[in-house]
């Protein structure tokens, strides 16, 4: 759990002289910062992840960027992607066809380390309870289970607009290709003519990523809360408890 100095500093920065509405906007403006911090991180540590499993760099991951017809993948997106298959969302990718056009869907974890990815797969949600831990204690500074969760819940804001518009940013078009390209490999099917692609590009869904780091968020970060809440409450009555035996003792 977070120091007491820290925590009372942290308090301080959010909360300043006012105990009225400025304190509420400092309060919730800081836990959305926690919010927006935990998404970066967890991109990052899946990045490093990527790196280490799979000897980098992220550029030449071909499980990946077979789902851009060929296109090159600012390295980048990799582990957007990623992040968002361990949040169970998946990458997308419009494919048209001779009958017309079919959604297809893959999840870049899945594609990348296998189904069984036990490590990415709890990264963001172990992240988004550690945010909501902080948020509670440092910024709410609460200790019942109830206000503990809301304090949790309070970095919903920042993280689902951090995700969301890393979603909308790391999208990759393929509908300019070049003129009589051949031999595209998107998702497994090959040869689509190049004028067929126009519009279509691969990326994370924004509305289906808006809501799956809604859930997460409220979920996790407020569990993390009411976690902390729970632990702040028992080494508080622990420490009482030890500061009465001595002063009888005394």
């Amino acid at each position: 759990m977070p120091s007491r100095s820290f925590r009372s500093t942290l308090g301080s920065l959010c909360v300043g002289n006012d105990p009225y509405a400025t304190s509420k906007r400092r309060r919730l403006a800081a836990a959305s910062l926690v919010g927006g911090f935990t998404v970066l991180l967890s991109v990052a540590l899946v990045a490093c992840w990527l790196v280490l499993t799979t000897a980098g760099p992220l550029g030449r991951l071909s499980a990946v960027t077979t789902m851009t017809g060929g296109k090159p993948v600012p390295a980048a997106f990799v582990p957007v992607w990623a992040y968002g298959g361990a949040m169970g969302l998946p990458v997308t990718l419009v494919e048209t066809t001779g009958g017309g056009r079919t959604m297809v869907v893959r999840n870049t974890v899945e594609l990348l380390d296998g189904p069984g990815s036990v490590i990415l797969g709890v990264l963001p949600a172990t992240l988004l309870v550690g945010a909501g831990a902080v948020s509670a204690q440092c910024v709410y500074a609460v200790r019942s289970n109830a206000g503990g969760f809301a304090g949790g819940a309070a970095v919903t804001g920042g993280y689902v607009t951090v995700a969301v518009l890393l979603a909308l940013l790391a999208r990759v078009g393929v509908g300019d290709a070049p003129v009589g390209a051949q031999g595209y490999v998107r998702i497994g099917v090959t040869g689509f003519p190049p004028e067929t692609l126009a519009g279509d590009t691969v990326g994370l869904p924004p509305w289906r990523s808006a809501f799956t780091t809604l859930v997460a968020a409220i979920g996790f970060g407020g569990f993390g809360g009411a976690l902390s809440s729970v632990f702040e409450r028992t080494s508080s009555s622990g420490s009482g408890e030890t500061a009465s035996a001595r002063d009888s003792d005394a």
